[in-house]
């Protein structure tokens, strides 16, 4: 007999090679690396899996696509007296900002 969070931990290892892989493909061949990303998101919705912060930074919040910098988004550091780093999607113009050092 199976276990329930059998499906949920195939689900999550799905979407985590999916999501590396559009990545690396981002590069090369940007529109499947695209549909890999939107079916990981599929995927992700489906079995309700949550990803570990080092590839939640490459979805956008705006329009949930795939973010990758230096592809199709621009990375800009803030100086004041926080410091933020700031990640701008090219598709939709959404800014994700995150707080790197307080003083």
């Amino acid at each position: 007999m199976k276990q329930r969070g059998g499906k949920k931990e195939d689900a999550a290892s799905i979407v985590r090679l999916l999501t590396e892989s559009a990545v690396k493909l981002s590069h090369t061949n940007p529109a499947i690396a695209k549909e890999q990303a939107a079916l990981a998101r599929k995927v992700k919705l489906r079995f309700n899996v949550r990803l570990d912060p080092s590839l939640t930074r490459f979805t956008c919040r705006g329009c949930k696509g795939l973010l990758v910098p230096g592809v199709n988004a621009r990375v800009r550091l803030g100086h004041g007296k926080t410091t933020i780093l700031r990640v701008t999607c090219a598709d939709c113009g959404h800014v994700n900002r995150r707080v790197l050092k307080e003083t």
